[in-house]
């Protein structure tokens, strides 16, 4: 359960942390990480910028009204992070979301996906001033991925930029008082991310 864990340090250390420190890869070797996947934890399918994976079982695609509003509200940010939602999940009754997006400005990942996903991360921390940041550069089922995981006083946020044909984001965010019953849903489903390779 390492995003328990992680959740119960970064809570630790919360006042000793800065919102602009963040961490780089020494080389362009990236952390291969295998996350705990129970299949009955496990929802819908998606395939997304030459990744596959799939949504926490019980978490519902977003009605189209709702969602609709959702992406006119991420039309808003002219920024390096600026968001075009794909799709979006939810637990009945609201509490944790998956945001599934791909980029809204061009990227060009020619020249080196660790320099540009940094920036993108430096514009998510400063958007959210209120939360402590924690990185790690993973490898995700053959995947590279920068992980950003924050806690809010009434949030955790787990940001993952994936390195497919084209960069891709999820979001998962989870309130921290239901964090305990969700995170396994949640690492079941980063546990499912895998790379889609030409056939």
């Amino acid at each position: 359960m390492r995003l328990g864990l992680l959740l119960i340090a970064l809570i630790a250390l919360v006042s000793a942390c800065s919102n602009s420190k963040k961490t780089e890869p020494k080389s362009d070797a990236f952390e291969e990480l295998e996350f705990t996947v129970d299949s009955t934890k496990l929802g819908d399918s998606l395939s997304i910028g030459g990744v596959k994976l799939r949504a926490p079982a019980e978490w519902a695609p977003l009605d189209s009204e709702t969602f609709e509003t959702l992406t006119n509200v991420a039309a808003r940010d002219t920024s390096k992070l600026g968001l075009t939602p794909v799709m979006a999940y939810r637990k009945p009754g609201g509490g944790p979301l998956l945001l599934v997006s791909t980029f809204a400005q061009p990227v060009d990942l020619g020249v080196s996906f660790i320099p540009w996903a940094g920036q993108v991360a430096d514009v998510y921390r400063k958007q959210r001033p209120d939360a402590q940041f924690s990185e790690a550069w993973l490898s995700l089922g053959g995947v590279e991925a920068l992980q950003i995981m924050g806690i809010g006083e009434k949030l955790v946020h787990l940001k993952l930029i994936l390195h497919g044909d084209q960069p891709v984001s999820l979001d998962y965010t989870v309130p921290r008082t239901t964090w305990k019953d969700d995170v396994e849903y949640v690492e079941s489903s980063l546990g499912s991310i895998r790379k889609i390779y030409p056939s």
